[in-house]
């Protein structure tokens, strides 16, 4: 008799709990209209799970100010198929509701990025190339208007809006706990949550204070199911921060230039 381990268990009743809801649905539309395309599901969240991310949202939506350091690896596929990692150390600093500082030291480039309230300053550090343009006067709406109109968005921009739970689950079919972790020597719980496009994992501190501990993100429709991932550290929670943090800081001889607006397309 073959036996499971209770995380790989864990799993096997997961896609059992997606495999339900979708087969009834699918009997339904047929039914109803003789069509064969299912209405959406609603995402089968284990309570618990659901009740951790909450904590961890609230821990940073409630927050005036917070600072965090990530090491972040990511996989890029190369043409002959082969997966190669790279790396990188990734540093933000938050003050609500609109200012936020982050720099990203990596194997293929490094960027630093100002955030004022009133507009974004972008400096690519190696080759000296800077941008600047106006956006709307909080992180959220700032967010949205860069990543719309210029493709751009912060490193781990999902734990500095003012309601991270939301962006989390916004697309998720399913998630479950998987059990307990030590990362970096903090004790964490690990979740595993089931995306049409990509899977997901979370780790958050155990305790009355819940933060993120490390995020895995699975590609799982694109070839080889690239991952990325970022292991958190140095959490610090309504710190003192210097206003001159928010105030960009160039190289001398750093050239402006203009971002590329992405034309609408349907």
């Amino acid at each position: 008799m073959t036996r499971f381990s209770p995380h790989l268990m864990r799993f096997i009743l997961l896609i059992a709990m997606l495999a339900a809801p979708y087969l009834v649905e699918c009997q339904d539309a047929v039914a109803q209209d003789g069509s064969t395309e299912a209405a959406p599901t609603k995402p089968v969240i284990d309570p618990v799970a659901d009740k951790l991310l909450k904590d961890m949202s609230k821990t940073l939506s409630s927050a005036k100010a917070f600072t965090f350091t990530a090491a972040i690896n990511f996989d890029q596929l190369l043409v002959s198929g082969q997966q190669i990692q790279y790396g990188g150390a990734a540093a933000l600093t938050v003050q609500r509701p609109d200012k936020v500082f982050a720099e990203f030291m990596g194997d293929m480039d490094g960027k630093r990025v100002w955030y004022s309230g009133k507009d974004v300053t972008v400096l690519d550090v190696d080759k000296k190339f800077y941008g600047k343009l106006p956006v709307p006067a909080n992180i959220d709406d700032a967010m949205d208007n860069l990543m719309d109109d210029y493709g751009f968005t912060l490193p781990l921009s999902d734990v500095v809006v003012s309601d991270p739970y939301t962006a989390f689950v916004t697309n998720v079919a399913a998630g479950v706990v998987i059990g307990d972790s030590t990362i970096n020597g903090q004790s964490c719980k690990h979740l595993a949550f089931v995306e049409k496009y990509i899977d997901w994992q979370i780790w958050i501190t155990n305790g009355a204070q819940a933060l993120p501990c490390k995020l895995v993100i699975t590609y799982k429709t694109l070839p080889g199911g690239p991952q990325y991932s970022a292991v958190f550290s140095d959490w610090a929670i309504n710190p003192s921060i210097d206003s001159s943090v928010f105030t960009p800081v160039l190289p001398e001889g750093a050239e402006q230039i203009s971002f590329l607006k992405i034309e609408n397309q349907r």
